[in-house]
């Protein structure tokens, strides 16, 4: 394993953006359980001494059901105290970052694309001792997802849950300007052919209607594209940058000829309206999304009109980028042994039922990925498109590139910028960063 950075140094490195699918704005307050002041201590309960742990998450809609997971853990682990701290997404790493410096963080967090800033500054307790001992199995996960979370050899999170990008699509609007809809087996120009006929009839009717809406963030729309245009974001050593390859180019260029042709808004609309709205307000005829919002689009007035398809396969293939997030147990704990308890609880089947049934995640738990169901939307597409999945691109100094890519990206698409010069400029920024990885 590499020398580990010191976690000043990666603090000082490190600032705080949006990973895409990896972890969405989705939190407002911050809260946390009156069960203790620290996640370390022991106490005194009934004559019986408990140990006390902390988890630390960021999302608001998931904490319910985390209240209940962890009185499950706690009933079948009476000699184990957890304490949920619920930190917005905002604030998350910044106090993550704060609390590592004093070795204060909580004993269990979840954790993300971020993992290898924090891997190397060795705040992540490898896990494969644990999951040996135990005899767990990781076959039993989606494999995008468990890899996701295996760097330089070790496994240092077990996963949570995933999430695919497909085509959600407004049967209803088809029907409407009598269409054909989206096949299976379809590829970038049977879109186009049948985003540009939609357009046709959407233009005689004097309606508004978007033949095609994205969200144009990196999981959503690009880091999809780029692989199936034959480029690529990092090469799989992590030490070289793609955005300099023909088929990167191509994949962006292919967005704005989408915007060119009218066949989707212009970057003035979709930045101040979330593709997403869009399709919820019955604007949007086809809409590339991630999947975690299948719940939204499922309790929509119009759900039982949504159909579900992989993306149109464009030069090599219709790669889904996957997202997920995993479980971590501060290498700082004091109670590493009961952290790894409440791990191995959160990770398995029961925990992954309840998330399930509740719709906050889709499990990466492979077995327990039968208890995801939507009453309107066709959810068999999610599991379908992972098979053939590819994890976030990520690196150690990811949090240093990934927002200028973002902010570059986004002038492409606002044609400050031509496909090929914003690439120029991505290439240059994302290799500076690889290059002071080593």
């Amino acid at each position: 394993m590499k020398m580990k950075k010191s976690i000043s140094l990666v603090m000082a490195l490190m600032m705080v953006g949006s990973l895409a699918a990896c972890g969405d704005a989705k939190t407002e307050n911050s809260d946390s359980s009156a069960k203790g002041e620290t996640g370390t201590e022991a106490e005194s309960d009934a004559g019986t001494e408990k140990t006390k742990i902390s988890f630390a998450l960021w999302d608001e809609v998931q904490k319910p059901v985390f209240d209940q997971i962890i009185e499950k853990f706690e009933t079948e682990n009476p000699d184990i105290d957890v304490e949920l701290q619920l930190t917005p997404w905002s604030q998350y790493w910044t106090k993550l970052d704060a609390a590592m410096g004093s070795d204060s963080a909580a004993d269990v967090f979840w954790m993300n694309t971020y993992l290898p800033k924090y891997a190397e500054a060795g705040v992540l307790e490898p896990l494969d001792e644990y999951i040996e001992k135990d005899g767990v199995n990781l076959d039993d996960y989606v494999s995008v997802v468990k890899d996701a979370y295996n760097y330089d050899g070790v496994q240092y999170c077990m996963p949570k849950g995933m999430d695919t990008v497909q085509v959600f699509y407004n049967k209803a609007i088809f029907e409407k300007y009598g269409v054909e809809e989206p096949a299976a087996g379809w590829t970038w120009d049977d879109m186009k052919t049948l985003a540009a006929e939609l357009k046709t009839k959407i233009d005689e009717a004097g309606a508004d209607e978007y033949p095609i809406v994205m969200e144009l963030n990196a999981q959503p729309s690009f880091f999809n594209f780029i692989p199936q245009a034959g480029g690529f974001v990092l090469s799989d050593d992590k030490k070289t940058a793609g955005f300099d390859q023909e088929g990167t180019a191509k994949a962006y260029a292919d967005v704005v000829d989408l915007m060119d042709e009218g066949l989707m808004p212009g970057a003035e609309v979709l930045s101040d309206t979330m593709g997403t709205d869009l399709f919820l307000s019955q604007k949007g005829a086809m809409l590339f999304m991630r999947s975690w919002k299948t719940s939204v689009i499922d309790e929509a007035s119009f759900g039982d009109q949504v159909g579900t398809i992989a993306m149109p396969a464009k030069e090599s293939g219709n790669q889904s980028v996957i997202g997920g997030l995993g479980y971590a147990v501060n290498s700082s704990s004091e109670n590493k042994d009961a952290a790894w308890e409440l791990v191995k609880y959160l990770s398995g089947e029961e925990s992954n039922k309840l998330q399930a049934e509740a719709k906050i995640d889709v499990p990466a738990l492979i077995s327990a990925q039968q208890y995801y169901q939507a009453e309107n939307v066709d959810v068999n597409v999610i599991f379908e498109v992972a098979k053939t999945g590819y994890a976030f691109p990520t690196s150690a100094s990811v949090a240093d590139w990934l927002p200028t890519v973002n902010e570059i990206s986004a002038k492409i698409f606002a044609k400050e910028l031509t496909p090929e010069e914003g690439c120029q400029q991505m290439q240059e920024v994302v290799q500076g960063a690889l290059d002071s990885e080593s």
